[in-house]
């Protein structure tokens, strides 16, 4: 897969993201004193999946395959860390006054995931 194709997917992705949060920041008040926690949400997901994609790329090419592997093994388990770390962060820094956050954050992880899954696929198959 090239850059360009990847980021395009990347974007068009974002966009669609940005959109469901904006529909459920409007549809569900409670959930709007979370805004910038679902930018930064977007943003963090945005940097992994770039990152994993170069990552992937350069290993899906090496002459070792079992590479391309590990680096899925790392990613699931680097991306777990990281989503319960924003979590916790989130929540002992802004002391949220209700649980719509962890909604919020599944949201965006579950998208972003359907993606990394897509562009990994791509990869695996060049």
């Amino acid at each position: 897969m090239e850059p360009s194709t990847f980021f395009t997917r990347l974007l068009a992705i974002t966009l669609g993201a940005g959109a469901l949060l904006a529909a459920l920041n409007f549809l569900v008040p409670a959930a709007q004193v979370h805004g910038q926690f679902a930018i930064a949400s977007v943003l963090l997901f945005v940097a992994i999946c770039i990152g994993l994609y170069f990552w992937g790329r350069s290993t899906a090419r090496s002459k070792n395959k079992l590479a391309f592997n590990n680096v899925i093994s790392l990613s699931v388990f680097g991306k777990m860390i990281l989503s319960i770390a924003a979590l916790f962060i989130y929540q002992k820094t802004a002391h949220p006054t209700n649980e719509w956050f962890v909604a919020i954050f599944l949201l965006t992880y579950v998208i972003y995931t359907v993606f990394e899954v897509w562009f990994m696929t791509r990869l695996a198959k060049a």
